[in-house]
């Protein structure tokens, strides 16, 4: 059994913007945030978390993307 993801008209309107830049960045909208839409407050908190981890300075933007990538690798993501 899979739990169906919120499609962007039945998503909250708080997380419609998020929709569209997934739709910008990637193409589309990624399954993992149309299921994490069904609770919108863990979404929003967890989008920022990842985008201070994405603009801080603690390490090289090379290296963050290289370990994103290393992490894709490792779980099989066919990005």
């Amino acid at each position: 059994m899979r739990i169906e993801g919120l499609e962007r008209k039945q998503a909250p309107w708080i997380l419609r913007p998020l929709y569209a830049f997934l739709k910008r960045q990637f193409g589309k909208e990624l399954t993992p945030y149309k299921i994490w839409a069904y609770r919108p407050g863990i979404l929003v908190c967890l989008t920022a978390l990842m985008g201070a981890v994405e603009y801080s300075k603690g390490a090289d933007s090379t290296i963050k993307q290289l370990v994103s990538i290393r992490a894709a690798q490792v779980v099989g993501c066919p990005f």
